[in-house]
């Protein structure tokens, strides 16, 4: 094969001969007639893997090279993306599934950025706008930052007044029900506190002998009146909690009238889920005031349900948090990721159901009273917790239970990687933008 039949390419200064046949290869090339030699300003190391195709026909992307570095070479020279071996299919889909994700976290940063610039010129009022930027900590300046420091001190009063009142209260429970079981006697009869704490505790007749341990067992522990503080049985030393939580209720009421005074829009605002609990455990704290004052009153009330809502203070932790870059992350991160975690679900989902058939038919009804009950044992050998509440004790069973473990850990593996990697490549890119301001 003599010169002629080579066209001869000088890539980054160092030359590349080809042969005529194979320059087709090159969809953008054009090659003039009488012209043996080309120079291009392209980087070599690409063009590398570039000629390899040309002559051998096999396309590689190089180890060493950027992969959107490469993908830009095959898009001047006109080569597809398709025409890469399976070998490197794998590299190609990572970098494109990388760079996807990216650009949806660039647009919505992007727009909530211009969402909030828009919403800043358009409040004509510069105190208002002051006060909503305090609120929503949008700067470093000192008055915002000591009102962050005062929220956060308040909603850690609030979440841990609640908790640590709870431990005086069940001590005090638990002594008056030990106190009136001893002294407690009825004619000749004696009433220990185990039968005190049976009367009247299951929702279920105790006559009904072929009730299993699910359908026995009541939807909550007792009644919400005896896990919250009131102020009638409250005693000096524990009233202050009390005291602790008006204050904390009415600091988180003037914030939200606050909000609300200053929010450039209003349905943008109520449009925030953050900004629906706020409302929800505001809501569930004025129904603590309803059922208190029944008590106080000596009236007689079924409002467990709005006691009930009091276990949603723990979310003002979130107002803590919303603004961290990491945790916005997150929660893009859960978004982008739904399809895959709903897969992750689904499988969770057939193994509960397939395992716990299983269980219930080959393991005696004290074990497993019923499939509902097997749901259990499934859910948490699956998510690999396993309580040892419910042990299968026959070997089918347990070969049943090991298979229900390897596969849970199997199908937590495979899904599980997909999220970290999406959230891991998110968090370098903020972190690197974060930097370089």
């Amino acid at each position: 094969m003599n010169n002629v039949e080579n066209i001869t390419l000088n890539i980054g200064g160092f030359p590349f001969k080809i042969p005529k046949d194979a320059i087709c290869r090159l969809p953008n090339f054009t090659a003039v007639s009488n012209q043996t030699e080309y120079q291009f300003d392209r980087p070599r190391q690409c063009f590398d893997a570039i000629y390899n195709y040309c002559v051998l026909g096999k396309l590689h992307i190089p180890p060493t090279v950027c992969t959107g570095e490469f993908l830009e070479e095959l898009e001047f020279w006109g080569v597809k993306a398709e025409k890469l071996e399976k070998c490197c299919h794998h590299r190609y889909v990572l970098f494109m599934r990388e760079q996807e994700n990216l650009r949806g976290f660039i647009n919505c940063t992007e727009k909530e950025e211009d969402q909030n610039d828009a919403a800043e010129k358009f409040q004509n009022n510069g105190a208002k706008s002051r006060l909503w930027n305090i609120l929503e900590n949008r700067d470093s300046k000192l008055e915002t930052k000591a009102y962050f420091v005062l929220s956060t001190t308040v909603i850690l009063l609030a979440i841990f007044g609640v908790a640590f009142s709870t431990v005086s209260l069940t001590l005090e429970t638990n002594n008056t029900a030990l106190n009136y079981g001893q002294a407690s006697t009825i004619g000749t009869t004696e009433y220990t506190p185990a039968m005190l704490s049976t009367t009247g505790a299951g929702w279920m007749n105790e006559s009904d002998k072929n009730g299993s341990k699910f359908s026995e067992e009541k939807m909550f522990s007792n009644s919400a009146r005896e896990k919250v503080l009131s102020m009638r049985d409250a005693d000096p030393d524990t009233r202050w909690f009390l005291y602790v939580e008006h204050f904390t209720n009415a600091f988180f009421t003037m914030e939200l009238i606050a909000r609300l005074v200053c929010c450039p829009s209003l349905a943008r605002y109520f449009r925030g889920y953050l900004n629906l609990v706020d409302i929800i455990v505001l809501v569930a704290s004025f129904g603590r005031y309803i059922v208190l004052l029944a008590d106080m009153t000596g009236s007689s009330t079924n409002a467990d349900p709005l006691l009930y809502l009091q276990m949603l203070r723990v979310l003002r932790l979130l107002r803590i948090i919303e603004n961290v870059p990491a945790f916005k992350i997150l929660c893009y991160s859960v978004r982008l990721e739904r399809k895959d975690l709903m897969t992750m679900l689904l499988f969770l989902f057939m193994g509960m159901l397939l395992f716990s058939n299983f269980l219930y038919f080959v393991e005696d009804n004290e074990d497993f009273p019923s499939i509902p009950d097997a749901w259990w044992f499934s859910i948490v050998t699956m998510t690999t917790v396993g309580f040892g509440d419910m042990v299968p004790k026959t070997a089918v069973g347990r070969i049943i239970g090991a298979m229900c473990a390897l596969s849970g850990v199997l199908f937590i593996s495979l899904t599980i990687p997909i999220f970290v990697n999406t959230f891991q490549s998110l968090y370098l890119y903020a972190s690197f933008k974060s930097n370089r301001l």
